[in-house]
């Protein structure tokens, strides 16, 4: 292995699986190098899909994380909820939250005495791997938050109840520099669905901004988290029949992003995605007809038939998690079904933006959850920090 220098060492490193990328980078500072630029270049295709499993039974946390390049699933270490002092605010698992990102998700922990966000992509529990903040100034129970270069974003999802003069349930705080700072209310037309924000509206964060759109309308806007405003609002239904809408982040490059959509059609599920331009919210050039739709397979297996074989009569309910080079679509009632990956177009291609789909079978440690267990879907690009904890396994 010494003699291996160069570019015949990084097309080598380039073939390592990735849990064993770890034990390549201690060869030599050679194999750091190689290793490194290895992970460079991985960052920038797909992310890794990473689920967290909270059992509300013991307030056990369980997680596993798909790497696209090997196919494989991953064991991601946990613990039990560990206790904090004084600095750190106290992290029950049953106020676990999906944070966007877009350098990639995390999750944190929301509660009355503050905010602990994960440092880590998998979502490990170490006291060293965990951003201790203050709780936004509107207690919140279902909130969207989002991460947007060194800035979070706590948007709606307000308790009534704890509501104090002139707040709003779909109240928007952005914390920079220690503090929160009160930013008005989303707009009118997504006021109603934002008083249950993470439920009803589907949410992208890019380097500049946080997407949102009603899950059931296709209204969508953004905002701004350094200028402290927000953008044009827009109804996005490029097809009436669509039931459930989700949003993701576009192609890298340009302030693109992905709009999908859900819907019945001649006794299938139809699952289909459209590019839109970020700034105007208006569908990319071409886009109206150039449409990229779920290979038929795929979409069925997300939402099967029941039992007796006849056709489901509830709408079916997407999510979506992303990043700039791909990401993937889940059964948003049903998670334990799987997912599909999508890989985006590269390049200044302008219309639809999927260039690949591909299955992805559900987790182990989702299909053995409890009924009652929630299940929270995320993506983000893996490093070698992650990569490096020796209880990683598959």
């Amino acid at each position: 292995m010494q003699h291996l220098h160069g570019d015949v060492l990084e097309s080598v490193v380039e073939r390592v699986p990735a849990p064993d990328l770890a034990a390549a980078a201690l060869v030599s500072r050679e194999w750091l190098r190689a290793v490194r630029a290895a992970l460079r270049r991985r960052m920038l295709r797909l992310p890794w899909l990473v689920v967290h499993v909270i059992h509300l039974r013991g307030q056990r946390r369980h997680a596993a994380a798909y790497d696209p390049r090997s196919g494989a699933w991953l064991a991601v270490p946990t613990a039990p909820p560990a206790r904090h002092g004084a600095t750190s605010p106290p992290q029950p698992h049953s106020h676990v939250r999906l944070m966007r990102g877009a350098s990639g998700d995390r999750v944190c922990a929301l509660s009355l005495s503050g905010l602990a966000v994960a440092r880590d992509a998998l979502g490990m529990d170490d006291d060293a791997l965990i951003v201790a903040l203050k709780a936004p100034g509107v207690w919140r129970v279902d909130p969207v938050l989002a991460a947007v270069g060194d800035r979070l974003v706590a948007m709606g999802g307000g308790c009534r109840l704890a509501l104090g003069d002139g707040e709003d349930t779909s109240a928007v705080e952005v914390h920079e520099r220690g503090g929160w700072t009160h930013c008005g209310a989303v707009p009118a037309a997504l006021r109603e669905s934002a008083a249950a924000a993470a439920t009803w509206l589907s949410t992208a964060a890019t380097d500049q901004r946080v997407y949102v759109a009603d899950r059931a309308t296709g209204t969508a806007s953004w905002f701004d988290p350094a200028k402290q405003q927000w953008g044009p609002t827009s109804r996005l239904r490029p097809d009436a029949a669509v039931s459930t809408w989700g949003l993701a982040a576009g192609r890298a490059g340009a302030e693109k992003i992905i709009l999908f959509g859900v819907k019945h059609a001649d006794s299938r599920v139809v699952i289909r995605s459209w590019e839109v331009d970020g700034d105007s919210l208006s569908l990319s050039h071409g886009a109206a007809a150039a449409h990229d739709t779920m290979p038929s397979e795929m979409s069925e297996r997300l939402f099967p038939h029941g039992d007796d074989g006849e056709e489901e009569t509830s709408s079916p309910s997407i999510g979506v998690c992303g990043n700039t080079a791909g990401g993937y679509v889940y059964n948003a009632a049903v998670p334990a079904t799987g997912a599909v990956l999508y890989e985006l177009r590269r390049g200044g291609v302008e219309g639809g933006g999927v260039e690949r789909w591909a299955w992805v079978a559900c987790a182990p440690v989702v299909a053995e959850a409890e009924a009652l267990g929630r299940v929270i879907l995320a993506c983000s690009p893996v490093g070698l920090h992650e990569l490096a904890d020796e209880r990683l396994a598959h």
